[in-house]
């Protein structure tokens, strides 16, 4: 599926020049323009490139192409057409470019702020909430909260679900963890003294991180399963297994996922009572309210109670505890 904010345009540009500036053809004639007229034996470009050739109609350096470019951005940048087959505006790449959910998704409408009621919300087509944590139908989810999308034609997008966004609240710094090959994407995310070392299950090939989170890393739970995405890459090709079995290799979606969750919200809250209901130094406890887990809960916690968290709930080592 290509982007809709992708258009095009025949542009024409000097093949003699030094610099190669392409021009809209708007069709029709440009009283300034004199490539496409016996006048071009006059241009202080061509001329020393001419030699001995006869005069033509038009400039023999003169080329024309048909180019594409974002009608989203601010710039318009133009990309020859056999180029911007290789972006990811021709494909479902697009849906995690900045320029498009900027104009397609104003509100912010892919992380819906949905409150109270332990049943599903269904939001869209492919979205439900669950207890507050938005749950995307077509997405895959490892048992360490990142999700997993594969596109059609092979491509993959990962990042942390909603349950891991809201659990973190904020994100200090995003770093990211390079190894060759194929290998599995592994991010550090920072939340004040405390570093989560986030690594997605299967492998992934072609990996490309998304290092806008470096600057900017409230993008990553701000909006999770958009802009704040981790990782790009391939689906790898194993001999005799079939085309993504390893990337999705023990994940689950749909309403598999959506029950694990709700399962995974019941043991945050069970977690975050236990803790507080432990003796103080003078040996006294303090009333659980019985309420549901706040947003940004880690901060909230002790360095020791943040890291046990951590490690119960979305370390690698980690396993689905939900039934499901």
């Amino acid at each position: 599926m290509r982007c809709p904010f992708l258009d095009g345009d025949r542009v024409r540009y000097c093949q003699a020049s030094a610099h190669r500036k392409m021009i809209a053809d708007r069709g029709g004639a440009d009283v300034r323009e004199r490539c496409s007229t016996p006048a071009y034996v006059g241009c202080p470009a061509a001329t020393p490139r001419l030699g001995d050739a006869a005069p033509g109609d038009r400039c023999p350096f003169l080329q024309e192409a048909w180019v594409q470019f974002c009608s989203a951005a601010p710039l318009t940048k133009y990309i020859p057409a056999n180029d911007s087959l290789l972006s990811r505006c021709n494909s479902d790449g697009h849906l995690y470019c900045e320029l498009y959910l900027a104009e397609a998704d104003p509100g912010g409408a892919r992380l819906p702020d949905v409150s109270g009621g332990r049943e599903p919300a269904r939001i869209g087509d492919h979205m439900v909430v669950v207890d507050g944590v938005p749950v995307p139908e077509n997405l895959w989810f490892a048992p360490n909260h990142m999700w997993l999308d594969v596109a059609e034609d092979g491509n993959c997008h990962c990042g942390i679900d909603g349950f891991l966004a809201k659990a973190l609240g904020a994100v200090d710094r995003v770093s990211f963890v390079k190894t060759p090959g194929v290998e599995r994407p592994t991010a550090v995310l920072s939340v004040g003294a405390v570093d989560l070392q986030l690594v997605f299950p299967n492998p992934l090939r072609d990996r490309v991180a998304n290092v806008y989170l470096r600057s900017e890393p409230g993008k990553l739970t701000a909006d999770p399963y958009g802009a704040g995405w981790l990782f790009e890459g391939v689906e790898p090709t194993l001999p005799g297994a079939p085309v993504g079995a390893a990337t999705r290799a023990g994940l689950i979606s749909g309403e598999s996922a959506a029950r694990w969750i709700d399962g995974e919200t019941d043991r945050l809250a069970r977690f975050v009572h236990e803790r507080i209901g432990r003796p103080g130094p003078d040996g006294s406890t303090a009333m659980a309210d019985g309420g549901r887990v706040v947003a940004g809960i880690l901060a909230r916690l002790d360095r020791d109670d943040a890291l046990e968290l951590l490690d119960a709930f979305f370390s690698s080592r980690g396993g689905w505890r939900a039934s499901w």
